[in-house]
């Protein structure tokens, strides 16, 4: 365990060059700042609540820049992930639900 830079986050470096965020005091993979494992070679994921989760982007972003998309632990492809009404309404974009 190392410091981390967030109050409500426990952080971990390992040999292997994983870095990975818990929820303070657990062992739940969570980070709403950014990605929770990053690997020294570029890979990411993001989760929220030990659930891959991400709004902005793709929630698994490989070394190669390709990514997987993922909103509440579910996979979805690129164009379910753009018309899902989580990330609509994150992008304040509510009114477009209805079209899909």
């Amino acid at each position: 365990k190392i410091q981390s830079e967030y109050d409500d986050l426990d952080k971990y470096k390992f040999d292997d060059g994983y870095i990975i965020y818990h929820k303070k005091d657990t062992d739940i993979f969570h980070n709403p700042y950014g990605p929770a494992i990053i690997n020294k070679d570029g890979y990411k994921e993001y989760w929220i609540n030990n659930k891959l989760h991400r709004l902005d982007g793709p929630a698994r972003i490989w070394p190669n820049g390709l990514g997987a998309y993922y909103i509440n632990d579910k996979l979805l492809t690129e164009e379910e992930f753009e018309y899902h009404p989580e990330r609509l309404k994150f992008l304040n974009k509510e009114y477009l639900i209805c079209l899909k």
